[in-house]
């Protein structure tokens, strides 16, 4: 059984009650105010801080190190330090990883938020993957000593690890969702060392990163669990609260904060996630074994399916042990990049896009933004739609340009 981390209660039920609080409005208010009016108290309290007042031991003013924003008026002072509807986004985040969250203004801001954080001397990562994180890591390394090193490049035992280096893995890896043995390197790694996991391809309820071993979970919260391509977010999920304090105590002067209307359209989506998740992966199961079966004419275009659930796809057996289900995304190699090219805009119930994780199917010609990937490649998100109407348009599809490559002569010169 994939490991998952001691909860209170279900993931569906968490993700509806984990914010649960005794206030009338059942939904959370997205709140526009940047300032906030502080509490008729406030100035008395910060005079007896400073000593310009004598203290007054029978008053509980709540002050202490890095707590001020909750000391005036609702319990908030300004949007960069805290909001209420962040606030409560982050509980139930927090719940559904099993640890504490801190949200960002994006996916790619969360890593920068995490590498600033820890000043890692030395970053360890493959060297595919989100090329987003790669541009991150290269502009932290920028005018610093700072080493990127490759796990391709690494011994197998890792006996290069020492304390204080950043392990950075993307499992399932971006675009073709190789996946990689979480708890192999929470094992092995030093005392010192923090493992991040880039979770984003494979949320919750399919994969628990922080029950697997690792220090922190990164997600790209536009993606599934935002789930509506209507977002931009992202978000760290920290085993030590002490971690994810210092994270949110940077956060205050990065300005990298999450807007109250993102937080709160991804605070709605977190509603459905688990029932979400489970459709967009029994879906992309079902798609990825029929795409990879060969037993249909129009299959014969098909070189190859990278999905968890299809045997020889790097990672299978992980998935198998560590994962409750398969990712959303897959990735389909063409036998030629003319058939890839052209079949993204023939699907009736696909919408030929970048980025992934929302209620509609989109499908990608990869090359076209990433032209060290081989060019027959396309990657696949999976939405909400039906799996038989989903099938029917990559089957008339494939039919199409098969036809069309046939009458334009394409493939002579292969």
């Amino acid at each position: 059984m994939a490991p998952k981390p001691l909860m209170k209660a279900a993931l569906s039920t968490l993700s509806i009650h984990a914010d649960s609080s005794n206030e009338s409005d059942v939904a959370p208010k997205i709140s526009v105010t940047s300032t906030h009016r502080y509490s008729p108290e406030w100035n008395d309290r910060q005079a007896r801080s400073l000593g310009y007042l004598p203290s007054d031991k029978s008053s509980s003013d709540g002050l202490n190190g890095d707590s001020w924003t909750r000391a005036a008026g609702n319990g908030h002072i300004y949007s960069r330090d805290s909001s209420d509807t962040r606030d409560r986004l982050e509980q139930v985040l927090g719940a559904v990883e099993g640890g504490h969250a801190v949200t960002y203004a994006s996916g790619l801001s969360a890593v920068t938020g995490a590498v600033q954080y820890l000043q890692p001397k030395r970053v360890f990562m493959s060297r595919e993957g989100y090329h987003g994180t790669h541009g991150v890591l290269e502009l932290y390394a920028r005018n610093r000593q700072v080493e990127i090193k490759y796990w391709e490049e690494m011994p197998s035992n890792f006996s290069a690890f020492k304390a204080g280096d950043l392990l950075w893995l993307e499992s399932p890896r971006n675009p073709r969702g190789e996946i990689d043995d979480v708890e192999k390197y929470a094992k092995l790694r030093p005392e010192g060392s923090t493992l991040i996991v880039d979770a984003t391809f494979a949320p919750p309820p399919i994969q628990y990163a922080l029950a697997l071993g690792a220090d922190i979970v990164m997600h790209s919260t536009t993606k599934f669990l935002g789930g509506h391509s209507d977002l931009l977010g992202g978000v760290l999920v920290a085993k030590d609260p002490k971690v994810a304090s210092g994270l949110a105590s940077d956060r205050v002067y990065s300005g990298a904060v999450m807007g109250s209307l993102e937080a709160f359209l991804l605070l709605r989506s977190l509603r459905s996630l688990e029932v979400r998740v489970r459709k967009q992966s029994e879906t992309a199961t079902r798609l990825s074994q029929w795409l990879n079966s060969k037993s249909e004419p129009c299959l014969d275009i098909v070189a190859r399916v990278w999905h968890g659930s299809v045997p020889g796809t790097p990672g299978h057996e992980i998935a198998l042990k560590q994962h409750d289900g398969f990712s959303g995304v897959f990735s389909v190699e063409f036998t030629s990049h003319h058939y890839a090219r052209l079949i993204v805009t023939r699907l009736k119930y696909f919408v030929n896009a970048t980025s992934l994780g929302g209620a509609e199917s989109l499908i990608e010609w990869r090359a076209a933004i990433d032209p060290k990937i081989a060019p027959g490649i396309c990657r696949v998100s999976i939405g909400l739609e039906s799996f038989e109407d989903l099938q029917q348009s990559l089957r008339e599809a494939m039919l199409t340009v098969k036809t069309l490559a046939a009458e334009q002569n394409l493939l002579s010169h292969l």
